[in-house]
């Protein structure tokens, strides 16, 4: 036994990642072995990583992260931002899609947004909570607390583009996308988890928010060409929003925040 726990406690992230891409790719796996399921993600994967690792390493450990997982309260103005930030986006690559040739929304489409409110609080337990409990609430806590943010920021792109991996490879997420797009993604949401005092759950909003009004309603609006543009679009957007908050508030990440 000890062969197997003395490793996870020796190098817990390591063992997170490999956990939370094992679970995270479970149905992959699965159809490779010849079983007859749809290949997606499995988002609920970290967090089920990141339970398995705190419980290895001990009950502290594990009551530390659950008492994150439950500290959900946050100054209204992050929570503002978890929202205004990707629905800002998406508005503006829609624009440019339309733009550069692509429909405009029908007010058909439109009228669908009375079903967001509904697939978003299926979205944030799942997704939201499901990756960001992992992703944030325990793999970033950690880095954040040995390492800069820039370095935080390395190794948690890292470990959401390789966890994306096999979306890539099957083709149901673009390389721009999943590679960039990731990477911009994850530096948006470790600034608002430093910029909020760590409230791991404006990550979760943040996340929700963005699957729900991009994946779930304006990209299911346009196909082809369309979509594919849409999809450089968001990747480049993010890229340069993520650049920019970094730069104009760098100056505010470097310095150690008490977690909360």
């Amino acid at each position: 036994m000890n062969a197997i726990l003395g490793p996870i406690r020796t190098y817990p992230l390591v063992a997170f990642t490999v956990l939370a891409c094992l679970f995270g790719w479970v149905f992959f796996i699965a159809r490779t072995f010849g079983s007859d399921v749809e290949p997606n993600g499995f988002p609920v994967g970290p967090i089920i990583a990141a339970a398995i690792v705190t419980a290895v390493l001990g009950r502290a450990e594990l009551k530390a992260w659950a008492r994150r997982l439950v500290a959900v309260r946050g100054a209204p103005v992050w929570y503002a931002a978890a929202v205004a930030i990707p629905v800002g986006i998406i508005l503006a690559i829609v624009a440019i899609n339309a733009a550069l040739g692509a429909p405009w929304p029908t007010a058909l489409q439109l009228a669908l947004w009375t079903t967001l409110p509904g697939e978003f609080l299926g979205i944030l337990i799942l997704i939201g909570i499901g990756e960001e409990a992992g992703w944030t609430a325990f793999a970033a806590e950690r880095l954040l607390d040995r390492s800069s943010f820039l370095k935080a920021w390395l190794v948690l792109a890292a470990m959401r583009i390789v966890w994306h991996l096999p979306l890539m490879l099957s083709g149901n997420l673009p390389w721009v996308l999943g590679i960039v797009g990731n990477a911009a993604f994850q530096l948006l949401v470790l600034w608002l988890f430093v910029r909020s005092g760590r409230q791991w759950f404006v990550a979760a909003v943040f996340h929700s928010v963005l699957n729900v009004v991009g994946g779930s309603f304006f990209f299911q609006m346009v196909e082809g060409p369309d979509n594919a543009r849409l999809g450089l679009l968001m990747a480049l957007a993010y890229a340069l929003v993520a650049a920019g908050v970094y730069f104009l508030d760098r100056d505010r990440l470097g310095a150690p925040i008490a977690s909360g």
